[in-house]
């Protein structure tokens, strides 16, 4: 059985709906991808949670990364992709951008809900 989500927890909005520690000099970093191979994107996967970023969509991550680390990050997985089918996106947002972010989630509620 799914997770039950009532009302009020539909919608997020702003900086505060991004609960993930943030150190100075760090902004906020969505990363999404489309790649072909199963392996491949497992690895993209995986690589980004090794940065610390967490999963928003099957092939979409977010979280707070150093200028240096969206390098690291990003050599990493231009490494993994080598010659497979695929795109990358890494794409830093600045706080003030971020502010007006929303965040839509839509469950069927279950008959005690």
């Amino acid at each position: 059985m799914g997770r039950v989500i009532k009302k009020h927890d539909l919608v997020k909005t702003g900086i505060q709906a991004l609960d993930l520690p943030s150190r100075p000099g760090e902004v906020v970093t969505y990363v999404f991808y489309d790649i072909q191979e199963d392996k491949i994107r497992n690895r993209v996967g995986q690589a980004c949670k090794d940065f610390g970023l967490e999963r928003i969509q099957f092939s979409g991550f977010i979280g707070y990364l150093s200028r240096n680390k969206r390098e690291e990050l990003a050599i990493r997985l231009r490494d993994i992709l080598e010659e497979s089918n695929g795109k990358v996106l890494i794409q830093p947002v600045c706080e003030k951008d971020f502010r007006e972010y929303k965040e839509f989630i839509h469950f069927e509620e279950g008959p005690d809900g």
